[in-house]
């Protein structure tokens, strides 16, 4: 690894703090990582009633090892004399963040550690579009992606001559738990499965190993989820009969076979991921490559699959730099036609102009995602909270909704200890009328800055002072909603009448 230079050392440590920034402002990108996860471990620690939990509880399809990581963590940090569970949830962020800027890294430096392109394998690697944000995320899809990542690389390790039989069994057992952390990862196993016949046929002994790990991870997570639900169950065939033989999963929606491959084109940051999906792409042909043909699988798979959602390959990302390269350097075509490109003395300046383009937004998107949250109405609750937590309770009203429950009615119980007493009120003109109903001292009301502006409500919002998530957010929301009548969703204002 002659090229680990202080230049890599410095673009790593910029990269560290940068992950790192990311994850503890880190919350989540979809509900499901929240309320499936931390409302189940809050459950179980018997912070929430069961009545809070969404549907996954009472049908048994949520595997319960990432509660159960949440737990422990929760237990330890309250041994130590931490309550904030803000800074809990912050803290399993950065701890994920830990493990897939170690995992996403190593990987890149282990397979290109010699080649003189390796700082820029790493500026993409760390600096790509949601990769920050990806990496230090508590889902399924992260944890399942980087656990996989995980079991490959010591899968690796395992088929060289020499080493422990041990390490097959370790791989097992990582890809039980990355199969239970998301269960679509079984796609990649299949692909896996058939790489190993094909390479590593004569590897018998290794090869049972590693099907024995799985087995015990696997029985290690049932026991997990039988003590967690009371009874026996099996999460694996749950989550197939509720979603697939049901049809649970397609209510929600449907999208057409190419959806994904569209989704990969675009999810970092045109022009630049078009040739990254171009690069990635051509690797997936390569059937002797263990993280191409897992790839392969997990993507047809998904494609299969009618309901679709992005945040379902979101994995995918952790290899598409690392395979895009070994697509890169196993070609010397491919090496002659990017050069070609980009040395083309009649377009060869949009290409360049394409790509720096992308990479100054890529720039901006990381910073924005390192000091801000993607989710305002969690941070606009941890902002109330604290705001409230040495006053008494005051006579709040809020429109629609509370700032304490989604669109959907879920309630974020957990993050909100310190719940207001907060009286939601639906219709326009009651809610009018509760705010000028005279009262004996300070009034407060909370709004959606969308609902505002779209029920007539504008004087609530515009250029009004209060608690926000965001001060620059809330001031771009005014200026966005006022000039062109553009809506931010989920900005939240509360606010004295």
């Amino acid at each position: 690894m002659q090229y680990i230079n202080k230049r890599i050392q410095v673009l790593l440590l910029v990269a560290f703090i940068i992950q790192m920034l990311t994850a503890w402002h880190t919350y989540f990108f979809h509900s499901d990582e929240y309320f499936q996860i931390i409302e189940f471990a809050s459950y179980k620690l018997g912070l929430s009633p069961v009545s809070v939990l969404p549907w996954e509880f009472s049908q048994q399809i949520r595997p319960t090892i990432q509660p159960y990581i949440f737990i422990g963590l929760y237990k330890f940090l309250v041994s130590v004399g931490i309550t904030n569970r803000f800074f809990m949830f912050s803290m399993v962020h950065v701890l994920v963040g830990m493990l897939g800027f170690v995992l996403c890294n190593y990987l890149v430096i282990k397979k290109f550690g010699k080649e003189k392109y390796l700082f820029l394998l790493l500026l993409l690697t760390n600096f790509l579009g949601l990769m920050p944000f990806l990496r230090c995320s508590f889902s399924a899809e992260a944890m399942g992606g980087l656990f996989l990542m995980l079991s490959i690389l010591i899968l690796e390790k395992a088929l060289k001559e020499n080493e422990s039989f041990l390490w097959a069994f370790i791989a097992g057992v990582l890809m039980a738990f990355s199969f239970y952390f998301r269960f679509q990862v079984a796609f990649c196993f299949i692909g896996l499965g058939i790489w190993f016949i094909v390479n590593h046929s004569k590897a018998i002994k290794k090869m049972l190993l590693v099907n024995a790990g799985f087995l015990v991870g696997v029985g290690i997570n049932m026991c997990l989820d039988i003590r967690f639900y009371g009874k026996f169950c099996f999460t694996p065939y749950n989550y197939f009969y509720a979603n697939i033989v049901q049809g649970k999963a397609a209510s929600f929606g449907t999208s057409p076979w190419w959806y994904y491959i569209a989704i990969l084109a675009a999810l970092t940051v045109p022009l630049l991921s078009i040739f990254l999906f171009g690069l990635f792409a051509k690797s997936l042909a390569n059937f002797k490559n263990p993280y191409a043909v897992a790839m392969l699988f997990f993507v047809v798979g998904h494609s299969a699959v009618g309901h679709k959602e992005e945040r379902f390959v979101f994995p995918v990302l952790f290899f598409m730099v690392y395979l895009a390269a070994e697509a890169y350097r196993s070609s010397m075509g491919t090496q002659a036609f990017i050069s070609t490109l980009w040395t083309n003395k009649y377009y060869g300046w949009l290409i360049k102009g394409g790509v720096g383009f992308s990479i100054m937004i890529n720039v901006l998107f990381v910073i924005l995602l390192a000091i801000e949250p993607y989710k305002q109405p969690v941070k606009f609750i941890k902002t109330i909270n604290e705001e409230f937590k040495e006053q008494p309770q005051q006579e709040i009203v809020s429109y629609k909704q509370s700032p304490y429950h989604t669109e959907s009615n879920l309630d974020y119980h957990f993050l909100s200890e310190n719940k207001l007493n907060i009286t939601v009120i639906k219709e326009k003109e009651a809610f009018l009328a509760a705010l000028n109903r005279s009262s004996g001292g300070t009034k407060y009301y909370t709004i959606k800055y969308e609902d505002a502006m779209n029920d007539g409500l504008e004087s609530l919002v515009q250029d009004k002072k209060g608690i926000v998530s965001s001060g620059w957010i809330w001031s771009f929301a005014n200026w966005l909603g006022g000039k062109y009548h553009v809506y931010i969703p989920d900005i939240w204002l509360l606010s004295r009448y």
